[in-house]
């Protein structure tokens, strides 16, 4: 750009009556190629690879400027945050959450690129977009056969004025670690009733990693819009808790001596499966969620002792605990080597807890009937964490109620045996003192 102080005294020089004829000035033009700069500055926006989501059609082929595009790198993964123009750039909180969603991916890339061998590359292109259907961050599922450049969309609709930015940017970081799972195993792009929960659990799990939920009121804000993701519900099988499953992993990461290329390793590995009966087959047989594993995340459960691996911070879980029978009655037994007994049942992949009463003065030698799959633990009714009684299946265990007041007992149950319609072990007590 030529300065306006320096044309008005070249203004005066050409104009004075002192010069006798006309100066021939010629002033060189700047070398510009057009071309050259648009492909340096401009860019098709990569979109998708397969057709786009609802609402986004007529965005396909959209140009982006690399003035609005960041690079983040990590290892040998790169993602690339580009942005489609359009008025959602002059939204109040565009620059809260531009910011924080770069923030989450370099967060992300941290947890995710040492999981990518660092002679293969993975590229994720990651485009905010507006005015579309469906979720807030959209990942290309129909990336069949592709294990990289992997594709996200971030939707920008106006309702994001209530969406808290911690629950954008821990949609981001799932949508990443799930251009991971595309990266391994790129023939897995449907979601099945039989995968979705160890493929949004695990991304959950990752996502919980870099942003631990904030306990307090920042939860129960959480709570209220259904975006809590550790909420196990155990209502419901492990298979059956899709994104609810994070918890079992961030249990797993804390206390079962799994990290997070473990928890990788195992989603590399997993049997994909597309009916419940199936999964609840193959988990049976799996050699690293075992009965015991299993069992132990079912007392961590109970005693709500689980925390975020990286932070410690306890994850609480208001949307029910493991569920609990307390059964009628006292076991009293009249005489000494008299025998009784109660069946209980628990369900695959669940866990409950059986209460029994027992009479004052009285004890005890319980078992519980041994079944493939069922383990169980027991302790005093008030004992704490520490007071449960675990081990062989076929264990005796015995129970000593003092005289005065009757006692109360619980037993945890938990299950991963193969078969659909629960278990029926017989709980048995014979008297001994």
């Amino acid at each position: 750009m030529v300065r306006l102080s320096l044309l008005i005294p070249l203004f005066t020089i050409l104009s004075s009556p002192v010069l006798s004829a006309p100066l021939n000035i010629t002033f060189p033009l700047p070398d510009f190629d057009l071309v050259d700069w648009w492909l340096k500055n401009v860019f098709i926006c990569p979109l998708w690879k397969g057709p786009l989501p609802n609402g986004f059609q007529d965005l396909a082929g959209s140009i982006c400027y690399n003035s609005e595009t960041k690079t983040y790198t990590r290892g040998t993964v790169t993602a690339r945050l580009y942005q489609v123009p359009g008025a959602w750039q002059e939204d109040k909180r565009y620059t809260e959450i531009t910011n924080g969603v770069g923030a989450a991916i370099q967060k992300g890339l941290v947890s995710i690129s040492p999981l990518i061998p660092t002679t293969s590359t993975l590229t994720i292109n990651i485009g905010f977009l507006w005015g579309g259907l469906g979720e807030r961050v959209q990942i290309d599922s129909d990336n069949s056969g592709q294990t990289s450049p992997c594709f996200i969309i971030i939707n920008y609709p106006p309702e994001w004025v209530d969406i808290p930015l911690r629950a954008i940017q821990k949609d981001v970081i799932q949508r990443m670690y799930q251009c991971v799972e595309q990266f391994y195993r790129p023939s897995v792009t449907t979601f099945t009733e039989a995968n979705e929960w160890w493929r949004r659990g695990i991304a959950r799990y990752f996502d919980g990693l870099s942003y631990p939920t904030a306990s307090g009121q920042a939860a129960a804000d959480f709570l209220t819009r259904g975006l809590y993701p550790e909420e196990y519900s155990w209502g419901i099988t492990l298979y059956q808790n899709d994104d609810a499953a994070a918890l079992f992993f961030h249990w797993a990461d804390q206390l079962g001596g799994w990290s997070p290329a473990d928890v990788n390793n195992w989603m590399r590995g997993h049997a994909n499966k597309a009916l419940y009966d199936e999964e609840r087959t193959s988990l049976a047989a799996d050699t690293k969620i075992t009965s015991m594993v299993w069992h132990k995340f079912v007392l961590a459960n109970i005693d709500q002792t689980i925390k975020y691996p990286t932070n410690g911070q306890k994850i609480g879980n208001t949307n029910g605990g493991v569920p609990k029978r307390t059964h009628n009655g006292v076991i009293s037994i009249a005489s000494v080597g008299g025998k009784t007994s109660h069946t209980v049942s628990v369900d695959s992949f669940k866990g409950n807890i059986q209460v029994f009463t027992f009479k004052a003065g009285q004890s005890f030698s319980l078992s519980v009937e041994k079944i493939d799959g069922v383990e169980w633990s027991i302790r005093k009714v008030g004992s704490g964490v520490y007071g449960w009684n675990s081990g062989d299946r076929g264990r005796s265990v015995s129970v000593v109620v003092p005289a005065g007041a009757d006692v109360k007992w619980e037993i945890a149950l938990s299950s991963t045996a193969k078969g659909g319609g629960g278990e029926y072990p017989k709980v048995s007590f014979t008297r001994t003192a």
